[in-house]
């Protein structure tokens, strides 16, 4: 199995199960990060439970990560631009229980056989999938997941660096719906899919 490393604080919230170890996921305590080998991953993820200063004194460390083809999804609230040519992340002025999460066409693979109402909803209750968007994207970044305005949640970058970057905009997807009773508990899954195709087809497009 190709490992992919889960980049956060070493606090409760952020901390993997059985079972997603068992899906591949290994815990890197972001302070760890400077004495970390990066090449035994294929991908990482980053939480929005990160110390952003820390991460802005190391931001080479993503750089030269991405540059030899990793792939980086990161799922935190960014104010400071610690992942190549990532815009900051802002709140959106939507009223969370007037805000629509739309996945535009064609579906990413990530949300394929996931049913979009049990991603604007958990259990009746609106507005977990994230608050915030993005004012401007990188050049080439192609976008996942918009809101009514047609405002960035999720995009894709693959034309900053050699390797790939999916930015989105504040919520950890991958823990918020790992134990939903509805289509949405694909998306943790289909997340990891995702990383481990992505960096094949990266490694594969530089042979």
């Amino acid at each position: 199995m190709k490992y992919i490393g889960y980049v956060a604080n070493d606090i409760q919230f952020a901390r993997l199960r059985q079972k997603d170890r068992d899906q591949g996921l290994v815990f890197i305590d972001m302070y760890d990060l400077p004495n970390t080998d990066l090449s035994a991953y294929v991908g990482l993820i980053i939480t929005n439970y990160v110390d952003e200063d820390f991460m802005m004194a190391h931001k080479r460390l993503f750089e030269d990560y991405l540059n030899k083809g990793g792939v980086i999804f990161s799922f935190a609230k960014m104010s400071q631009s610690y992942l190549p040519n990532a815009p900051i992340w802002y709140r959106s002025p939507i009223a969370i229980r007037e805000r629509e999460i739309i996945l535009r066409e064609p579906i990413a693979t990530m949300f394929e056989g996931i049913d979009p109402y049990d991603l604007n909803y958990r259990r009746g209750v609106k507005g977990f999938f994230t608050r915030g968007y993005f004012k401007e994207l990188p050049d080439g970044a192609e976008v996942i997941v918009e809101d009514q305005l047609g405002a960035p949640i999720i995009y894709v970058d693959r034309a900053s660096t050699n390797g790939t970057l999916f930015v989105g905009s504040g919520t950890d997807l991958y823990q918020v719906y790992r134990d939903e009773e509805s289509s949405a508990n694909r998306l943790p899954r289909q997340i990891l899919d995702t990383i481990r195709e992505e960096y094949a087809s990266r490694k594969e497009a530089h042979v």
